[in-house]
């Protein structure tokens, strides 16, 4: 793709747009704590843990600032993933439904899981999304209302 089809394409108004949720940071905060705790015990073991633990969490934060979940006037476009990185974008013809699954953590911290369902069966599947029952609500109606735009009017005839 060129950089001419890439400005074309980000022409389009978005119109709902979340990321991935800041609870991609607990793993690697648990990790550095645990690592914390354990310096006297294993001071080894301990340096091992916290250095991971901030490789892992510099690497969740380039991942929290790179991806994007954008509703457009016609399509989803959706960026995910560091250091593999993932891109999609989905035409709303191709959209076959959308639905959201949130543990009991979070309901409470307001992040879940997201699955897009595709008109050829196949389903594609987004954890820690950031506001997953605002995000599918919101493709939900977008979806509908280029469904209803794209029918053709009956006319009196």
């Amino acid at each position: 793709m060129t950089e001419t089809e890439n400005e074309a394409k980000e022409a389009e108004p978005v119109l709902y747009r979340t990321t991935i949720h800041w609870a991609a940071l607990l793993g690697p905060g648990m990790l550095f704590v645990m690592g914390g705790v354990s310096v006297r015990a294993r001071p080894l073991a301990a340096l091992i843990m916290i250095g991971l633990a901030l490789v892992w969490g510099l690497l969740s934060i380039h991942n929290l600032r790179a991806s994007e979940f954008a509703i457009g006037t016609s399509r989803l476009t959706i960026r995910v993933g560091f250091p593999f990185k993932r891109f999609y974008e989905f035409p709303f013809s191709q959209i076959a439904g959308a639905d959201y699954h949130q543990p009991a953590l979070g309901v409470i911290l307001n992040f879940g899981k997201v699955m897009i369902m595709h008109t050829t069966g196949k389903t594609i599947v987004f954890r820690l999304v950031a506001k997953p029952n605002d995000f599918v609500e919101r493709l939900r109606r977008e979806v509908d209302r280029f469904r209803q735009e794209q029918e053709p009017n009956p006319t009196g005839g």
